[in-house]
């Protein structure tokens, strides 16, 4: 979790996966040049991005002599750090780079508040507007009485009815990613 004043990683993912257009490995150093990141910023980015397996690393080990065996000290002093688009994002020649809809969501999640006499109640409520934006995301759209009907009954949160589940789920479903609300029509752009 970052500190009061610092950045999460992944706050410069978009522009980092976007230096990456094809299948050609680069080093961090390229990819802040490319960005005007600095470098330190770039190498957490990039971690952060292995992690979601939105990128591959790989430390490439150079010889720059060919008569000796180098050392593992001396290797390691050769090693380049690159990183690369999986296979499964580079298809058929077009590169998919988007970063996965569950991190964003969990990620705004985290950023909301939820009411609720203890952690468990509050973890509760989480869950609700997470399944109703996976509701939504299924069906790419939806009216109110939609979620009440189809979501609360299966995820109520602690609450005695829908209208007052929906009460606490519609403005924490508004704040997420790409969701937008117009007159209890709801639509999430996908």
């Amino acid at each position: 979790m970052p500190t009061e004043g610092e950045g999460s990683p992944l706050d410069h993912a978009d522009e980092v996966l976007a230096t990456f257009g094809d299948a050609t490995p680069k080093t961090a150093e390229t990819v802040a040049e490319e960005t005007g990141l600095d470098v330190e910023t770039v190498r957490a980015t990039l971690s952060a991005l292995v992690e979601r397996d939105a990128l591959s690393h790989k430390a490439v080990h150079g010889n720059d002599d060919a008569e000796r065996r180098l050392t593992s000290e001396e290797l390691s002093d050769l090693a380049v750090d690159l990183w690369y688009l999986p296979a499964d994002r580079v298809a058929g020649g077009t590169v998919v780079v988007t970063m996965e809809d569950e991190e964003a969501v969990e990620a705004a999640l985290d950023e909301l508040s939820f009411p609720g006499a203890s952690d468990l109640m509050r973890e509760w409520r989480r869950d609700a507007v997470r399944a109703a934006y996976e509701y939504l995301h299924d069906r790419h759209s939806a009216t109110d009485a939609d979620f009440v009907e189809e979501v609360y009954p299966t995820q109520p949160a602690g609450y005695a009815t829908g209208e007052a589940w929906w009460d606490c789920v519609a403005p924490r479903l508004a704040e997420l990613p790409d969701v937008e609300s117009d007159d209890g029509e709801w639509r999430v752009d996908t």
